[in-house]
């Protein structure tokens, strides 16, 4: 093993055990419904594990969370690519007042913009329903999504497409075959930053959406906050609120390991 691949792999188990580490006591509780000093470990007797499929709260705000994320991070990919891609690969003037207008909804307070949104998605008919949730949304990581994916598109050579049009290749087949897997990589990073952002959002879909449509953090957070719930069913609705992400970071990773070794034998 050479020097580099022994530091890399030093690295890479340090950062392993550090993001890790903290989340043994987590698994140890979920298991546990008491854990008293002096006990180093808690007497394991399943937990919250068997009642979490007799409970209305968490299971279906799981699946809520999950069908909102994938449906957000889909529009804000196929909203935002063909205005990314204007943005990354042409020059004109405006070009970064537009650029800088899409980073408005990051600079603002979201308290501020979120309860102003209420009172316009009212007039609107997009208050507490799922339609008016999913726009609300769209309004901070769709420019958020377009800016990461413009950025993608600065390495673009737009001079595949011209060929493949003087061959009399369509536009879809083009945008299909030449265009995406192109920009394959930077497309599966910016749907994770999406899927992450609007996974973890609170306030937005708390104040927005309907009532009865309760997501993973809004469900969480009065878990953590009200001190007479377990701390087995907090940790159990934790680590199912991070497990959805380590999922998708690690199907990310194969998938950008894959692009790189495709590309590598293409070079071939």
């Amino acid at each position: 093993m050479t020097m580099r691949a022994r530091n890399r792999m030093i690295i890479i188990t340090v950062a392993f055990v550090v993001l890790l580490l903290p989340l043994i006591p987590l698994l140890m509780w979920s298991f546990a419904t008491f854990w008293r000093w002096p006990a180093i470990v808690p007497a394991f007797d399943g937990g919250y594990w068997p009642r979490l499929f007799s409970d209305t709260r968490i299971l279906p705000a799981l699946r809520n969370s999950l069908a909102l994320s994938a449906l957000v991070t889909f529009l804000s990919i196929a909203l935002g690519f063909f205005a990314a891609k204007n943005l990354g690969t042409r020059n004109f003037r405006g070009k970064r007042l537009i650029e800088f207008s899409l980073l408005i909804p990051t600079f603002v307070p979201q308290i501020a913009i979120v309860f102003g949104m209420q009172t316009v998605f009212m007039k609107l008919l997009l208050y507490s329903n799922f339609p008016g949730l999913v726009a609300a949304h769209l309004v901070f990581y769709l420019p958020y999504t377009t800016l990461l994916l413009a950025a993608v598109f600065e390495n673009y050579d737009t001079a595949l497409e011209d060929q493949a049009r003087t061959l009399g290749i369509g536009r879809l087949k083009t945008m299909l075959f030449i265009t995406l897997p192109a920009v394959r990589s930077g497309v599966i990073v910016t749907a994770v930053f999406c899927f992450i952002g609007t996974w973890s959002v609170y306030l937005l879909t708390n104040v927005i959406g309907d009532p009865h449509f309760k997501t993973l953090p809004v469900v969480i957070f009065p878990l953590v906050s009200v001190g007479n719930n377990s701390y087995s069913m907090v940790s159990v609705a934790i680590i199912l609120y991070i497990l959805p992400i380590l999922i998708i970071l690690m199907a990310a990773s194969k998938a950008l390991a894959d692009s790189r070794l495709g590309a590598r034998k293409g070079a071939i």
